[in-house]
């Protein structure tokens, strides 16, 4: 085991340190707000050994045995509370011995526990080691690097949002050793009182279930107040919801809402690109009413799929209840550090209201983060001491063992399993991508990522990349795209979804639009979407009606598409009706009595008679169309093929 600092340890609860160099919990500054435990961990990795009876133990493995997605709604907390628990850390003096009926130890986790290895919860009935009453321990093994839900706790604490704290402890069960653990504090009521100085805490609601959203009411029914006896008390969360819902501006909730937070939240998720929180999958947040201000907040936890972790096309485009994104394109031609608010919100009302209708206070706080937080300056040397302090055990704790053929702690045979290595551990902490397409886990390297991400922010937002600072006035910039001309490639593969872990890059960056210098100096001309176009979401369709407001009028709305029209009449039909004919797309996004409706340029535009001259039927859904008759897959629009690493559709008249 790897320790480069001493300690003298001066106490043995509430201890302070005397450091003989400096420590990586420099990083936190001196008011340092965290739990003891994880200040004492900075420098080191926990040894925690558990012993009962050998029965209940392969009962626990047992039980961990659960097929990939079945995981989620059936994963038992099965466990037990008559063992006894060693913690400590070798060449200190910190130590705690617990006793049966002092804690309780068992299985957890949500989508974890679809994979190879299991995570577990110590829940202490009374005391607590170091200030921490629940230690959740997840073996995150989808990350390549175990670095992810570190990194976010460490960047959130830069950012000045409070939420669970991160480091890392070996697990051994009654003499097995299980290998190296995240381990994490939990939000609870402990954590509220620490931070928020909240002695009540009558308004903390967890949001466990996913697509917890205010359009629906979701909320309600998917989050839940921490306190059993105010279960069924949702008075006060229901007026929050309601006034978002009803809301016409940010000014008919800034009295109840702490807009600087919750975007600063939304800053986290979109630096990022998170998508287990409330942008996308709408869980693994809590709403908090901090009686302080009387106002409420976003509080974040589990962030193991960050910084561009296990990121999929059908992410973005799964809900479209109230936004529709089929201009997503496949994985491999996704340029994932690019991606816009829109291309990640799914339609919320909030989002909207905080910064789609004036992202002014949106552009501020975002520079803020980047100053302080999410920038390479910052996060590289921290992602190179976190590397170094984990090294040695990670290293152990993925070897295969030779009698089961599985690294440590992988009892989930059913599960997935990527079995990463410490090559991909080093790999990945860097700037180089890995797939496990076996383990259905994708690793981005940490570095290539956060350098991209924080290229196109500071390009998009007007960001100084030098200084840091906002260029004011701000300017008008060129729009960075996510579709990518040139495909990711995998040099040392035939292709890049054979079996097992292969590497990944994208070797012809360089050759995208966006980094042409001749199209970044017509920012004016290239300000807007080239490839696609942002349709208004659910909410701005409310404000921008249709333009023919008529009691005959029928309307029909259905998935917002994209194609290319062809030769556009010279006589326009909506022009009559003051609005132009469309230049950019054949879509209809409804229709009236006067004809085909489109939306490009924020305008509505008629949809020209010529689009229906167009046989190619599928490139108003996006794709072009084959030169084949081979069809892969059927659907209600009609036969597809795939040619040139894309799909497209089959004109079947070409095929008789």
């Amino acid at each position: 085991m790897r320790f480069n600092k001493l300690f003298t340890v001066l106490g043995l609860l509430g201890t302070s340190l005397i450091k003989a160099n400096a420590s990586r919990s420099d990083f936190y500054g001196k008011n340092d707000y965290r739990p003891e435990l994880f200040k004492i961990l900075d420098d080191h990795i926990a040894t925690i050994k558990i012993d009962f009876d050998n029965e209940t133990w392969e009962t626990m493995k047992q039980k961990s045995v659960l097929e990939p997605w079945d995981a989620g709604k059936n994963g038992e907390k099965y466990g037990t509370t008559n063992a006894t628990l060693e913690f400590f850390v070798e060449g200190t003096d910190y130590r705690v011995d617990l006793q049966p009926g002092d804690f309780n130890f068992y299985l957890a986790g949500k989508g974890s526990r679809n994979y190879g290895k299991p995570g577990y919860n110590i829940k202490l009935e009374k005391g607590s080691i170091y200030d921490v009453k629940l230690l959740r321990l997840r073996s995150n093994i989808r990350d390549a690097t175990l670095m992810r839900e570190k990194l976010s706790s460490d960047l959130l604490y830069k950012m000045g949002v409070k939420t669970t704290s991160t480091n890392y402890a070996n697990i051994i069960v009654n003499g097995e050793d299980i290998g190296l653990f995240v381990l994490t504090n939990k939000i609870k009521k402990d954590l509220i009182k620490k931070y928020f100085n909240d002695k009540t805490i009558n308004d903390l609601y967890e949001c466990k279930l996913d697509y917890a959203r205010f359009e629906d009411n979701s909320i309600i029914e998917h989050c839940n107040n921490i306190k059993d006896e105010l279960v069924d008390d949702k008075d006060d969360l229901q007026n929050l919801v309601d006034a978002v819902n009803n809301a016409k501006s940010v000014d008919d909730i800034k009295d109840l809402i702490d807009i600087d937070a919750v975007l600063t939240t939304f800053a986290f998720e979109f630096v990022t690109l998170s998508w287990d929180h409330f942008f996308i999958l709408g869980h693994n947040y809590f709403w908090y009413k901090n009686p302080q201000s009387g106002k409420w907040m976003m509080i974040l936890n589990d962030f193991d799929e960050t910084f561009c972790q296990d990121i999929w096309s059908n992410y973005f485009t799964d809900d479209s209840r109230y936004i529709s994104k089929p201009y997503i394109p496949n994985l491999e031609y996704l340029n994932l550090p690019n991606l816009a608010v829109r291309d990640m919100d799914s339609g919320h009302k909030l989002v909207k209201l905080l910064i789609y209708d004036d992202d002014t206070r949106w552009r501020e706080i975002l520079g803020e983060v980047v100053k302080k937080a999410f920038n390479p300056s910052v996060l590289f040397p921290r992602i190179d001491e976190i590397a170094e302090l984990i090294h040695d055990d990670l290293a152990v704790s993925r070897e295969i063992l030779e009698e089961t053929g599985r690294a440590r702690g992988v009892f989930n045979t059913a599960g997935y399993d990527p079995k990463w290595t410490v090559t991909q551990f080093e790999d990945t902490t860097n700037y180089i991508n890995w797939a496990a397409n076996n383990g259905a886990s994708r690793s981005y390297g940490l570095k290539f990522f956060i350098e991209e991400r924080f290229k196109y922010i500071c390009h998009t937002y007007g960001i100084n990349p030098e200084t840091l600072e906002l260029i004011q006035p701000r300017p008008v910039v060129s729009f960075w795209g996510i579709k990518n001309k040139y495909p990711f490639a995998c040099p040392e593969s035939e292709n890049c979804y054979v079996e097992g872990n292969v590497k990944f890059s994208f070797p012809d960056l360089d050759k995208e639009l966006y980094m042409q210098e001749s199209y970044n100096a017509d920012a004016e001309k290239n300000k807007d979407p080239q490839e696609y176009q942002y349709v208004p979401t659910y909410h701005e369709q409310g404000e921008q009606q249709s333009p023919v407001n008529d009691a005959t009028t029928t309307t029909t709305t259905t998935t917002v598409v994209v194609a290319e029209p062809t030769n556009v009449e010279t006589t326009c039909w909506s022009e009559k009706l003051g609005y132009p004919c469309c230049n950019n797309s054949c879509y209809a996004f409804t229709t009236d009595n006067d004809g085909e409706w489109g939306y490009e340029d924020g305008h509505w535009c008629g949809v020209p008679a010529s689009c229906s001259q167009e046989k190619c039927w599928s490139k108003k859904y996006g794709y072009e169309c084959c030169q084949g008759c081979t069809a892969y897959e059927v659907d209600e629009f009609g036969k597809w093929g795939y040619e040139k690493n894309h799909w497209c559709g089959i004109i079947e008249e070409n095929c008789q």
